[in-house]
C-alpha cells in the first residue's frame, strides 16, 4: 500500500503536487510592483476627483424636471456643444441640428439614452461637468460659451487623451493614466473618458432619423408586417 501511494504521488500531475499551491500563491515582483502602482494611481485619482464628485452629486439632486428626462440645463448645453462638433452640418450635408426638422430633437433623443442607461450616466455626469471646468480654466467660460474653434480644439485634445490611455501599449496606457491624474482637477480625463461614448451616441441618434434617412436615401426599416403587396407602395 505505501508503494501505491509513493508511486500516485510521483506519477500525479504538478497541479496536485503538494508545493504548487503555495507556488501559485506566490506573486512576482513584478506583479507585486504593478498592484502596487494601481493602488497609488486609484487614490491619487480618488482625492483629485473629490470635488468634481461633490458637484456631480449636486446636480444629480436636481433631475427629473422638464424638459428633459435626466440632463440639467448645464450639461445640456455642453451635450449640444459637443454633437455639434461629431455631426457638423453644412450647406449640403445636413448635421445633428437638422435631426429636430422631421423627429424628436437630437439633444432630447440623446436625453432618452442616457436616462435609461446607468453606465452612460457614470460617465456622462463626470465627463460634461468636466469639459465646463476644462475650458473654465484653459478660457475662463463654460464649454458652450467659447468659440467654435476653441470648442474644436478641446474635444481633439480629449480625443488624444483617450487614445493614450486605451490604445497603447499596457506600460504606455499606466504611464498616461498616471499623468492624467494631474489634469482631473482641469476636467481633461473624465472629458476625455466620455469621448468615445458621446461620439457613438451621437452618431446613433443622427443615423436613425428620418434626416439622415431621406439624406441617405434609405427607405427606412423594414415594415413589421413584411410587404403586403408587391405593387402598392408602403
Amino acid at each position: 500500500m505505501a508503494a501505491a501511494r509513493r508511486a500516485y504521488r510521483a506519477d500525479a500531475p504538478e497541479k496536485f503536487h503538494p508545493l504548487s499551491r503555495l507556488r501559485a500563491s506566490v506573486i512576482s515582483p513584478r506583479q507585486l510592483a504593478a498592484n502596487c502602482f494601481h493602488l497609488f494611481r486609484n487614490a491619487c485619482l480618488a482625492v483629485a476627483s473629490r470635488e468634481i464628485n461633490k458637484q456631480v452629486a449636486r446636480r444629480d439632486a436636481q433631475r427629473g424636471g422638464k424638459p428633459f428626462r435626466w440632463f440639467t440645463p448645464e450639461e445640456a448645453a455642453v451635450a449640444e456643444a459637443l454633437a455639434r462638433i461629431i455631426v457638423p452640418s453644412d450647406e449640403e450635408t445636413p448635421g445633428i441640428d437638422e435631426v429636430g426638422v422631421l423627429g424628436t430633437p437630437a439633444i432630447a433623443a440623446l436625453d432618452n439614452l442616457i436616462a435609461n442607461s446607468c453606465e452612460r450616466q457614470s460617465l456622462y455626469s463626470r465627463g460634461l461637468l468636466s469639459f465646463d471646468r476644462w475650458a473654465l480654466h484653459q478660457q475662463g467660460c463654460k464649454f458652450a460659451e467659447m468659440p467654435a474653434e476653441h470648442q474644436i480644439a478641446m474635444f481633439k485634445a480629449a480625443e488624444k487623451i483617450y487614445q493614450d490611455t486605451t490604445s497603447a501599449s499596457r506600460i504606455r496606457r499606466s504611464l498616461h493614466r498616471l499623468l492624467a491624474i494631474a489634469l482631473v482637477r482641469k476636467g481633461a480625463l473624465f472629458a476625455a473618458e466620455l469621448y468615445q461614448q458621446i461620439r457613438d451616441d451621437c452618431f446613433r441618434v443622427f443615423y436613425t432619423s428620418r434626416v439622415s434617412w431621406i439624406w441617405l436615401e434609405y427607405d427606412g426599416p423594414p415594415m413589421d408586417k413584411g410587404y403586403p403587396s408587391l405593387v402598392e407602395p408602403r
